[in-house]
């Protein structure tokens, strides 16, 4: 079964593994490195998720976790959200005088190699 984004065919999501593994990390270090952020997700059913931590990517879907009905407590339960809902990502500062701790990214270490002289 297909899933269509509003305005658009089939095809690969814009917002999807690749852009949680590589371009989210790189958006979120320009907006102001080491600073707490809000990450918000716009799905295509009308919902919005404050995002406060991702849990997981798979090919097809990310595993979250996100603030519920203005808590300031990210919630226990996980959602799985597949990729082609998302049809809009906002990254804001946190700003000082918020409660929620906000989103924090983590980026994964790369491997390095090694070179033998």
């Amino acid at each position: 079964m297909s899933v269509f984004t509003i305005g658009g065919g089939q095809g690969d999501p814009p917002f999807n593994r690749t852009f949680f593994n590589v371009t989210l990390g790189e958006l979120v270090e320009r907006c102001g490195p080491g600073k707490e952020k809000r990450l918000t997700l716009f799905l295509t059913d009308g919902s919005t998720l404050d995002v406060c931590g991702i849990d997981e990517l798979t090919d097809h879907y990310v595993a979250l976790r996100n603030y519920t009905n203005g808590d300031d407590a990210c919630a226990t339960a996980v959602q799985l959200i597949p990729y082609a809902l998302i049809y809009r990502v906002e990254i804001t500062p946190r700003s000082a005088d918020e409660q929620r701790v906000g989103f924090h990214y983590t980026p994964a270490k790369r491997a390095t190699s090694r070179r033998s002289r």
